[in-house]
């Protein structure tokens, strides 16, 4: 019921923040919430070592979508993972993705990450490790303007497509875009959310305001 999944939402945010603590002080954690016409949508992703100069550390990205209409059911996805870093650009790691319907499902990563001036580029690509496992290919493009001055550009999309080797195909694909101001570290303006789910891509939209902060 509504009430156990607020009480698991409730639960995971509070360890995701104890690990937090637990991380490197250099660690960033960029921080969204999005309010449009169809629900709320807040997603977090945070990368930080649990030893300073050392390959190994810790990797959690997690979203709630809360959709205006109950039938449509809370979203909760939390994926957790202990990193090693191959080089400034590339990783990899091993964990756990929480997802409704499978639970925690053990999980192994792999991404490559690179920034040039105002341009910031993430691929992501994922497995489950077990009997029916499923793939996700996930990538972002952010622009972040850094002239100096109270106003600069902000603007990112993000794509998702995750299918499942043994099951029905396609499970669920995203496409998210922002665009709007940063201003003294804080972004916010326009958002909108494309979700499709299932074989038969079933298509959702949300259309409203977002803010963004890294922490």
């Amino acid at each position: 019921g509504t009430m156990k999944e607020t009480t698991k939402i409730k639960h995971l945010l509070a360890c995701l923040f104890i690990c937090m603590w637990c991380l490197h002080s250099e660690a960033q954690v960029p921080v969204e919430i999005t309010a449009g016409h169809s629900s709320y949508y807040y997603q977090h992703m945070f990368s930080g070592k649990i030893i300073a100069e050392k390959p190994f550390g810790f990797f959690n990205t997690s979203s709630i979508l809360l959709p205006y209409d109950k039938k449509r059911g809370i979203e909760v996805m939390s994926q957790s993972y202990l990193t090693y870093e191959i080089n400034k650009r590339w990783a990899t790691g091993l964990g756990s993705i929480y997802a409704p319907g499978n639970r925690f499902v053990p999980s192994a990563f792999v991404w490559y990450f690179n920034k040039k001036n105002d341009l910031s580029y993430l691929i992501f690509t994922r497995m489950d490790v077990w009997s029916n496992p499923s793939l996700e290919l996930f990538g972002s493009v952010e622009y972040q303007g850094s002239k100096n001055q109270d106003f600069n550009l902000y603007a990112r999309l993000q794509l998702q497509y995750i299918t499942s080797m043994h099951w029905n195909g396609h499970l669920k694909s995203v496409q998210y875009a922002r665009l709007g101001v940063d201003n003294k570290g804080v972004q916010y303006g326009l958002g909108v959310n494309f979700d499709q789910y299932g074989p038969n891509t079933e298509h959702y939209s949300n259309f409203g305001l977002f803010v963004r902060r890294v922490f």
